[in-house]
Order: structure tokens, then sequence, then C-alpha cells
């Protein structure tokens, strides 16, 4: 799997080097396919398999760098929550240096976090997205983050999904009131609305229905249950 993601991101990258000069709606659409690739190769799952361990059957369950943090110690963690926000920062710088728009250089951003939460590797479904999220604003707003580190912090006293759902669920919010352009607004929106539905979704032995999946969505917790591991996001943001 690690071979074949890696012969894809490549070529994806040769071929974006090679055509500054393409029309837009030739390599827009492969920097969204480049990008939603490299976004779901699970980083945390490769080292855990280096290390002789399948984190989907071991701790929490959650293929995350949290749960790889739990089973193998913080430096792997810290390890694969770095690249997970990488996968957010690279194709944004990417697509910023061939001369894309910031709203177009964000959507292939966002498609990074796509891959991440609903990975191509991991049958449709792996992380919380957050650490490539983080990612991705170091490129677009880095002052954004202020907001989101704030609310990590503050997670640590109050309980990080809580301080999850207000840290990125208000994003948009913050970033209109701070009178940034609409059309990172809209980008932040959509970004938020990832994150909420990756969140409302659980795991796979989640309860199912509205009540359930809202509170998922606000305390990333089933009822009666323990919260869910934020995977690769809870090493840098709730």
């Amino acid at each position: 799997m690690a071979a074949w993601a890696s012969g894809v991101i490549v070529v994806w990258l040769a071929c974006c080097r090679q055509m500054p000069d393409s029309p837009w709606v030739l390599y827009w659409p492969l920097l969204l396919v480049g990008a939603y690739v490299l976004g779901s190769i699970p980083f945390a799952q490769v080292i855990g398999r280096v290390r002789g361990v399948d984190l989907r059957e071991v701790g929490t369950g959650n293929v995350g760098a949290g749960n790889l943090t739990r089973v193998s110690g913080w430096p792997w963690g810290l390890t694969a929550g770095v690249l997970d926000g990488l996968k957010g920062l690279y194709p944004v710088l990417l697509a910023e240096s061939m001369g894309f728009t910031r709203g177009a250089a964000g959507m292939v951003g966002l498609m990074a976090v796509i891959g991440h939460n609903w990975s191509l590797f991991m049958r449709g479904r792996s992380g919380r997205g957050l650490a490539t999220s983080v990612g991705m604003l170091v490129v677009l707003d880095p002052v954004l983050l202020v907001w989101t580190t704030g609310w990590s912090v503050a997670g640590w006293r109050f309980g990080g999904g809580v301080a999850g759902f207000l840290g990125w669920g208000l994003l948009p919010i913050v970033s209109a009131s701070l009178g940034r352009p609409a059309t990172e607004s809209i980008l932040l929106l959509a970004l938020s609305i990832v994150l909420m539905s990756r969140r409302m979704q659980g795991n796979p032995e989640s309860a199912r229905g509205v009540r359930p999946a809202m509170r998922r969505a606000i305390f990333d917790t089933d009822p009666g249950g323990e919260d869910f591991p934020h995977g690769a996001d809870d090493l840098l943001t709730p």
C-alpha cells in the first residue's frame, strides 16, 4: 500500500511541476485528486505496521496518532501527527506556487483533509482530520490557529471533545468576524462541515441516529461511552 501510494504521489508531483502553463481546467483536478490520495495515506497505521502493530486491533481501535501514542509512545505518535499535518500543508503550498488563487489552493487542502478522514486505503474511514487541517491553515491563514490552539489548551481543562467543536465548528464565524474574504470564510465553512461530519459518523460500532450523531459532533462521544480518540489531531489541537 505505502509503495503504491508513494509512486502515485511521485507521478503527481512530477506532472504538476511540468504543467505550469497548462489550462487550469486540466491540472487543478489533478491537484485535487493527488491531494486526496496524499491525504489518504494513514501514516499512523503505516508506522504501527512497521512496529508490528495493527492500530485497528489495539488500544482504542482508531487509526490515528493518538492511538499510536498510547500503544507505541509519544515519539511515534508525534511523528505521525507531523506527517498528517504536512499532508494538508504541502498541497496548498504547491497549488499556490503554481499560481492558483487562495480559494482554489484551499480547496486542494480541503481534499487532503477529506482523504485523511475517509481514506482510500482504509475502506473509507480513518482519522478526524484536525492535524491535516492545521497544516492547511498554516499556509492559508495562520492567525486563525490562535483560536484553535486556544481551545486546544482549554480542552486540557474541560475536555477535548467540546473544545474541538468550539475551536473548529465556529471557525468560519471567527473568520467572518475578523473581516476575512468571503471565499475564505466559505472554505472554512466547508472545512468545518467535513470535520463535524466525521465526528458525527463516529466509529463502526457507534450508535446510529440523529441524537447520538449530534452528541458525537459536540462532545465526540457516544451516550454512556468513552470519548473517541482524536487520532492524529489530539497532538496538535483538540
